[in-house]
């Protein structure tokens, strides 16, 4: 599923990163794996109608039934991401959704936001991403308070991101979404974040 226009600004270095352990910090990136979104008037009832399921407020998740997910931004704008452990079409048959009622002449739809060439896509997983995340940014992620669905517009070492909660193989994950400029920098912050916990990018 590796997109030729967006290439992840982690790809370079990941010969340099060890196996993948059960506990920890585990960092997986995904930045190769299809991301897009919405936005503009008549959005939100576009997507209701093409989506099983759409999140009850802004700054949460719906995980639809394939694992991909719906984020609400605020306002009239949405991310949309596939399950990264599947083969999910679902951005693509969003875009293509899209492009099918543009063309019919349908009016207050909103129109697309492609993230694949502005935002990394990495997973962070395993039992001490929480207490890791608590020295890089301001949010509470304890699994008792930031619950699965939800979501956060904020800053992490300085560089402001989206993170989802998003577990993998019952155990804490987070999906973290940031500019693709900031890559070399992100790269440093968590892989020193990490080691603390035996842990980095796999």
């Amino acid at each position: 599923m590796n997109n030729p226009i967006a290439q992840s600004p982690f790809a370079h270095r990941l010969s340099d990163t060890r196996p993948a352990v059960s506990s920890g910090v585990n960092i997986t990136d995904l930045s190769a794996l299809p991301r897009t979104g919405f936005k503009g008037r008549g959005t939100s009832d576009w997507l209701a109608s093409q989506v099983a399921t759409m999140p009850a407020a802004p700054n949460r998740a719906a995980f639809q039934g394939d694992g991909a997910a719906i984020a609400w931004l605020g306002g009239q704008e949405y991310l949309a991401l596939p399950d990264p452990e599947g083969n999910s079409t679902f951005c693509a048959s969003l875009t293509q959704a899209w492009e099918k009622d543009r063309t019919s002449g349908a009016q207050g739809i909103g129109f697309p936001l492609p993230r694949e060439d502005s935002h990394s896509w990495l997973w962070i997983t395993g039992t001490d991403v929480p207490v890791m995340m608590a020295k890089i940014c301001g949010v509470d992620l304890r699994p008792d308070v930031f619950a699965e669905e939800n979501m956060a517009q904020t800053v992490v070492a300085r560089i402001g991101a989206i993170l989802l909660r998003r577990d993998r193989d019952g155990e804490f994950g987070l999906y973290m979404l940031s500019d693709f400029a900031s890559g070399h920098y992100l790269w440093d912050v968590l892989q020193d974040a990490a080691a603390e916990y035996d842990g980095g990018f796999v």
